[in-house]
């Protein structure tokens, strides 16, 4: 069994959550429903609070919302928050309205969570900004189709028009993201630019119309067809990335060879694009020299960057220089003055590296990846642990092997320690000839 490694977040006390929710929780009990035209007689804030004092009121009302389980007092607290002088651009905090749709949306409440952002865009002047925040959170298309064609124009632009976008393609509706193209013209008065292009792209790529979106790619390069902007590196990194999901070689190369001559800068996706494609290939260490590359250009990596350098090693068994380049993951992390707990590696990078060094019997290595889940909360998958701690006995460490299983009792919660209940069951803690680790 494959246990799901996830790094855990650190909840709130449950009594410190109600003792700031309760004032929240009285204070708007008494306020009345959000009248339409307060936000237009309101007195204005000249400027954004800075302050921690300033923003504490918005923290507490971000612990209401999460502590509180009604989908409506949800909806209360934010829109009556939304109508008060005490809490100055609101409409700025994206993480409130982020929070409070996702939870209204898993609570079987979209219709509140649309209202919501309807009175979000209300309370504010309209913004191409505000209008593609409030789009990138309704919980369907057709919510988002309706506030960007209700609108005013001053909010409508290629920013707002590419998060309508980016809703359908959200919702798979390929169809609609090309006919609101070819239309935003004549039925919104917006040119479609670049950054809707490259939706149209995305979209296109995922639909595995690669051949299609190729040809889009060369009509934007083309300075002739002035409806085409021009390309960026983010238009060519998702037809890249089409390549490498198809394994065309020839138009991967081809590709790569356009963005230079075209004298576009490469980015971390561009490089991502081409360390996994080294990597599925079995050539990883070529991979592992673009992060050098990377590092001259002042071109910073990330999980995704050491995930396919960690799988392509292990792939091909090569389990010292998976380690290796998983360590220089943790160093650069510290470096950059983060938690050594703070580690962006993909739970599954975790799975395949404990898994490769366990059938390589390189049990140090495997221990300390082991402790590692331990710290985050998370329980490795219950065979490689099995093997570890097989592996440990026989090496004669049957008291590590003893500490692995008790940590593993300590983590496995819920149905799946019956599971672990089993594995536990067919193991032996009597140690046999000790043998120097590999």
């Amino acid at each position: 069994m494959t246990s799901l490694l996830r790094r855990r977040r650190h909840a709130a006390h449950p009594r410190a959550v109600a003792a700031a929710c309760a004032p929240l929780l009285r204070a708007f009990s008494a306020l009345p429903d959000v009248d339409p035209s307060a936000s237009s007689t309101a007195t204005p804030t000249p400027a954004a609070p800075t302050s921690t004092s300033a923003r504490a009121p918005v923290l507490d009302l971000q612990l209401a919302v999460r502590a509180e389980s009604d989908p409506a007092r949800i909806h209360s607290l934010v829109a009556s928050a939304l109508s008060s002088d005490d809490f100055p651009r609101l409409h700025t905090s994206r993480q409130l309205f982020s929070l409070a749709t996702s939870r209204l949306t898993r609570l079987r409440r979209p219709d509140l969570a649309a209202s919501l952002l309807d009175l979000l865009l209300a309370s504010a002047p309209p913004s191409p900004g505000l209008l593609a925040r409030a789009l990138s959170l309704y919980p369907g298309p057709d919510d988002a189709l309706r506030a960007f064609s209700s609108s005013p124009p001053a909010a409508r632009s290629d920013v707002s028009l590419s998060a309508l976008l980016s809703a359908f393609l959200r919702a798979g509706r390929l169809d609609d993201i090309k006919s609101t193209i070819s239309l935003a013209e004549s039925s919104h008065g917006i040119a479609p630019g670049r950054a809707s292009h490259n939706v149209l792209l995305h979209a296109m790529v995922k639909n595995s119309e690669l051949a299609a979106a190729r040809k889009l790619l060369d009509e934007m390069t083309n300075k002739k067809l002035k409806h085409r902007p021009a390309p960026d590196i983010i238009s060519y990194n998702t037809v890249l990335a089409g390549y490498s999901v198809q394994d065309d070689e020839e138009g991967f190369e081809k590709l790569l060879k356009e963005i230079s001559l075209n004298n576009l800068e490469p980015n971390v996706v561009t490089y991502n694009c081409r360390i996994q494609w080294f990597s599925k290939k079995g050539e990883t260490v070529k991979g592992e020299e673009l992060l050098d590359v990377m590092e001259s250009k002042g071109v910073a990596p990330n999980y995704l960057t050491y995930n396919a350098l960690v799988q392509g090693y292990c792939k091909e068994g090569n389990v010292g220089a998976a380690m290796r380049v998983f360590k220089r993951m943790k160093v650069m992390k510290r470096r950059e003055g983060r938690s050594d707990l703070g580690i962006s590696a993909h739970s599954q990078v975790y799975v395949v590296l404990f898994r490769s060094l366990v059938e390589k019997e390189k049990l140090d290595d495997a221990l300390w990846i082991c402790k590692s889940c331990f710290a985050m909360k998370a329980a490795p998958p219950f065979e490689a642990v099995k093997g570890l701690v097989e592996g440990l006995v026989k090496a004669g460490r049957s008291t590590e092997a003893k500490d692995v299983v008790a940590k593993m009792e300590f983590l496995v919660k819920g149905d799946a320690k019956l599971a672990w209940g089993k594995v536990v069951g067919e193991l032996s803690f009597e140690e046999g000839p000790s043998n120097s680790n590999p």
